[in-house]
């Protein structure tokens, strides 16, 4: 017996509502238009990160030099050293929307790019499966970016990684060669954050897929062969050449920087991880259906995983690329398995509702968003230990907290390190944790080397028990963010 179940009985005519029920496309807008507002509510917690201050202020240089910096101008330990901004185009976008909305802007454009991919994403899904199941496996993926979600160039990559991934899925599906215009989304990753290796590296994957699953292997090696060709060549045409593709390689090099950065430790195995939910969900699926997927997909799927649990700051590559990789594989399959014998069917109240709360979820981030964000009372900025230390006549280099160094180069002040630890590589490093980790001989030969004159310390740095008793050396502030101290002659 067939069994409909609705949210309330209505036999009103047809009108705008009733007919968007059945189209795909306003489900996806009522989607995206809650997720953003969702993500934009956040607020101020998308900028609790320090790296958004100085991406900010290279945005800012890069727009008042009309040029892209080939060597560091923002520390004094470094200044003029050899640097690669390879997130430059992220930094530029970053900058104009601070600039034209305060710190209101890089929350939108954060919270535009998280909804994008995302809408795009499950757009891809619901062409595989049903949409209950394809907005659960979005909502899983959207669980893998919560911490990594902050207004930094990886976000705005976000959209960039889903479309280029889904256009060559979708024309494996088709059996043809990827279409050139994909060739201008890996362009503009390319420019906008270093993830884009891992792009071409899945497309010569799938190009190598197509070649063994063919009739006519040399044939569709042909067809390829000039989509691969002009992607590479897109993923060189930055202002950083050769040395953006290497970018990588230099940093997964760094072996110490690394296991001292949280971002790019391995995630803490716990339940409410949400790699651990994603990847239990997954497995539970895959085990109890019994899904069977190409050696090639599953080949790709384990390198996904690979990532993911080799740091944290990957989570979002397996819960946005595995879906699109698998899908096709798993959809029909899904479908077969899953034979629902009550159909849920939504009327016309149930309808209005979901797009009432929607509509009000969007106005209300637009308020928030329009009020602007304020920092004043931000705890992750030293505002006022700075503010104090330069009223107390400090001048030149300062010793500062990793932490601190964005804040500082938004400022205008040249950090001893910020968070471009490519920059400064793993012996500088390890040097400057030795100083800053308390170890006396350390410090002192630091400061003595760069002449540095004033420190910005958090309260709990144990550098701090060090300069305090050195000769010279006063305090000048200190609260719950920051200690300053000036070293007077």
């Amino acid at each position: 017996m067939k069994i409909t179940t609705t949210c309330a009985v209505t036999t009103s005519g047809d009108s705008f509502l009733r007919r968007a029920a059945t189209r795909q496309e306003f489900w996806l807008l009522l989607f995206g238009l809650s997720l953003f507002s969702m993500v934009a509510l956040i607020g101020v917690r998308l900028l609790a990160d320090a790296d958004t201050l100085w991406h900010i202020a290279a945005g800012n240089w890069i727009l008042a030099n009309h040029a892209v910096p080939t060597t560091d101008p923002f520390s004094f330990s470094f200044r003029g050293q050899k640097w690669i901004p390879h997130e430059w185009l992220a930094e530029v976008v970053l900058a104009i929307s601070y600039a034209w909305l305060g710190w209101s802007g890089p929350v939108l454009v954060t919270a535009l790019a998280t909804s994008l991919a995302l809408v795009v994403l499950l757009a891809f899904l619901l062409r595989y499966i049903e949409p209950l199941h394809a907005f659960t496996g979005t909502v899983l993926a959207y669980l893998t970016l919560i911490q990594h979600l902050l207004a930094r160039p990886h976000t705005l990559a976000w959209p960039l990684i889903v479309i280029w991934i889904a256009g060559i899925v979708l024309a494996r599906e088709r059996g043809k060669h990827p279409s050139l215009w994909l060739v201008a989304v890996m362009l503009a990753w390319a420019n906008m954050h270093a993830s884009f290796l891992l792009g071409i590296v899945l497309g010569v994957a799938l190009a190598l897929e197509a070649v063994l699953t063919a009739g006519n292997p040399v044939r569709t090696a042909k067809a390829w062969a000039p989509f691969l060709a002009l992607t590479v060549t897109a993923g060189l045409m930055t202002p950083n050449g050769i040395d953006g593709v290497l970018f990588p390689f230099h940093v997964a090099g760094m072996s110490y920087t690394l296991s001292i950065i949280r971002e790019w430790q391995p995630p803490v195995i716990g339940l409410l991880q949400p790699i651990v939910v994603w990847l239990g969900v997954v497995l539970f699926g895959a085990l109890y259906f019994g899904f069977r997927l190409p050696a090639t997909r599953i080949a790709m799927f384990f390198g996904l995983v690979y990532l993911a649990l080799s740091a944290a700051r990957y989570a979002e590559l397996v819960g946005l690329l595995a879906p699109l990789l698998l899908m096709p594989a798993v959809g029909p399959q899904l479908r077969a398995a899953i034979r629902p014998e009550v159909k849920a069917r939504l009327s016309l109240r149930c309808l209005q509702i979901i797009t009432l709360l929607a509509t009000v979820l969007f106005l209300a981030s637009a308020i928030f968003l329009g009020k602007g964000i304020q920092r004043d009372r931000d705890l992750t900025l030293p505002k006022d230990a700075v503010r104090a230390a330069l009223a107390a006549g400090a001048s030149g280099p300062v010793f500062n907290s990793y932490n601190f160094g964005g804040y500082l180069i938004f400022s205008g002040i040249a950090p001893v390190i910020d968070g471009r630890a490519d920059l400064y590589g793993d012996k500088f490093v390890r040097r400057y944790m030795e100083a800053y980790s308390g170890k006396a001989e350390a410090l002192q030969a630091l400061l003595q080397e760069y002449k540095i004159r004033w420190a910005i310390l958090e309260p709990t740095s144990p550098a701090v028990h060090v300069i305090r008793d050195l000769p010279g050396w006063r305090k000048v502030h200190e609260d719950a963010v920051a200690v300053a101290y000036v070293l007077h002659p």
